[in-house]
């Protein structure tokens, strides 16, 4: 994610982490009453073509130490030297089989609009001829929204037409916004739901990205949105992340129990892990306040840096059943029965599901192999009938 990085790093100080203790886990994947959760990952597509953001991820992840985060695609070339273009229909249909194998319902794209590099992927992916009800939605940035306005609405409305953009409750478009926008106020998302109505749709399901439940939810009446959620968790940018038990603790505690214990309606957040070091030490443009601390250890010493920040299978499959189990429980808080997770591609930035490049030049398919376990103990729900939504503000 480009945008809203510093301000992740001011607002969730790895210090603020502790370790708790994890609740009972579900048996499967199907919710209280027979229907299984909707689930979907954040896809930031910086591995696409040669651009700006391509060449960046490239130098992030070039040291050999880090090559094991690489996506399954990319390509070592020489000593700390990486290639990752992914711009290709067979390996985006290669990700749309995974994403299925793994049981995603779908994508949530972040939206970069007018940039055709970062939306290589999104038009990959509608170029695909099976999506193997791999359905996609968007997240909108709250500051790039601010600047497209509401002649944006039109287009956001077009790919709510379309049969495989996510819906919830019966119908309503799934649509995240990660940041409060300054600019577009209550009247002007009211208009959204003007224009899809005058479509023929339902109105879309709005939920705000935030990072703390309490003021999210004071934003989310602000300007009428439906529930609260989150992009990523786990700390600020840092050399010394925590672990990710650190990190499961923290969403548990700071955005599941806070949710709970307040009665915010939210869309249930999971997260894959965060660890930035890649970033600290080769800061991308984007990427503000940072000091690079580059490794001096020489590429023929460096081995993976794998250690207590990098969630194991059996912890990232814990994690997931612990969120089906929340979603299960609080049907309530979160009656589209949905689930976010950070995130499908990340990889930079700690938190990924893809498939990265094995030492032996072969896909590692573990984490997408552990998410299967999970989550496709219950046959995909195509629309799953679901209680009525809290009261919109």
């Amino acid at each position: 994610m480009k945008h809203a990085i510093t301000l992740l790093a001011a607002l969730l100080p790895a210090a603020a982490l502790c370790v708790c203790s994890g609740r009972s886990l579900a048996a499967d994947a199907t919710n209280v009453d027979g229907t299984p959760p909707i689930v979907g990952a954040i896809r930031w597509d910086g591995w696409y073509g040669d651009g700006l953001v391509v060449k960046q991820t490239e130098i992030s992840l070039g040291p050999p130490k880090y090559h094991f985060r690489l996506p399954w695609f990319a390509r070592v070339i020489g000593e700390g030297q990486v290639r990752i273009n992914g711009d290709s229909q067979e390996i985006m249909e290669k990700e749309i089989a995974y994403a299925a194998e793994a049981g995603l319902n779908y994508w949530a794209f972040v939206d970069y609009w007018g940039d055709a590099g970062m939306s290589i992927a999104l038009r990959r992916y509608q170029a695909a001829t099976d999506k193997r009800g791999v359905r996609y939605c968007f997240v909108e940035e709250g500051a790039r929204i601010d600047g497209v306005g509401i002649r944006g609405w039109a287009r956001l409305v077009e790919h709510f037409k379309d049969v495989n953009y996510q819906t919830v409750l019966e119908g309503r478009p799934l649509l995240f916004v990660f940041g409060k926008p300054k600019r577009l106020g209550k009247a002007e998302w009211r208009s959204l739901s003007d224009a899809a109505a005058a479509a023929g749709l339902k109105q879309p399901y709005l939920v705000l990205m935030g990072w703390q439940p309490e003021q999210d939810a004071k934003e989310m009446e602000t300007l009428g949105f439906d529930a609260v959620s989150a992009y990523a968790g786990g700390g600020g940018y840092s050399m010394k992340p925590p672990s990710y038990a650190q990190q499961c603790a923290a969403i548990r505690r700071d955005r599941w129990e806070k949710c709970r214990a307040l009665r915010i309606p939210c869309v249930t957040f999971a997260s894959a892990g965060w660890d930035t070091r890649p970033r600290n030490e080769r800061p991308p443009p984007w990427i503000t306040g940072v000091t690079a601390t580059p490794d001096p250890t020489p590429s023929a010493k460096q081995q993976p840096l794998i250690d207590a920040a990098t969630a194991t299978p059996d912890e990232l499959a814990a994690h997931l059943r612990e969120a089906v189990d929340w979603t299960q429980r609080h049907r309530d808080l979160n009656p589209t029965s949905a689930i976010i997770i950070y995130a499908w591609n990340e990889n930079d930035e700690g938190g990924w599901l893809i498939p990265t490049l094995g030492a032996d030049g072969a896909p590692n398919e573990e984490r997408i192999q552990v998410l299967s376990k999970v989550l496709r103990a219950a046959p995909s729900p195509e629309l799953p009938p679901t209680p009525k939504a809290l009261p919109r503000p």
